[in-house]
Parts: structure tokens; C-alpha cells; sequence
């Protein structure tokens, strides 16, 4: 069985809804539900000056999972 795991294409709101003990986390680095979490997680962080490639690996840290390229 395959674990999911968030992803850059997700967006905000899927992330948060499935994995919500990350939510601090994202708080932290500004990214919230603001414009209801539409957008994919790498648009969101881009659009707050953030590497997604970095806000995705603290996600994946805190879940205690490995990235995945």
C-alpha cells in the first residue's frame, strides 16, 4: 500500500484537510486558507517568497516522511 504524501500540486486546503497537524507549521511561514486554500501549495508558497521545494521538505520532516522527487 502506498502511503500519499502531500505534494506541491496540492492545494493549500487539501493539504490542511488531510494532514491539519501541519497547520502550525504553515502559519508559521504565512501560508494559511486565505482565498479559501485554492491554490497549489507551490503557487502559494512562490507567491510569499518562499523555495517551494524548502516549504515542501518541512511538511514532509514534520509528517516524518521522506521527499519524494
Amino acid at each position: 500500500m502506498v502511503k500519499e504524501l502531500p505534494t506541491l500540486d496540492m492545494t493549500v486546503r487539501r493539504i490542511l484537510d488531510r494532514w491539519p497537524e501541519v497547520e502550525p507549521l504553515l502559519a508559521r511561514l504565512g501560508l494559511d486558507l486565505c482565498c479559501g486554500g485554492v491554490h497549489p501549495l507551490r503557487m502559494a508558497a512562490q507567491a510569499h517568497g518562499l523555495n517551494p521545494d524548502a516549504v515542501i521538505a518541512e511538511i514532509l520532516a514534520a509528517l516524518g516522511a521522506e521527499a519524494r522527487r
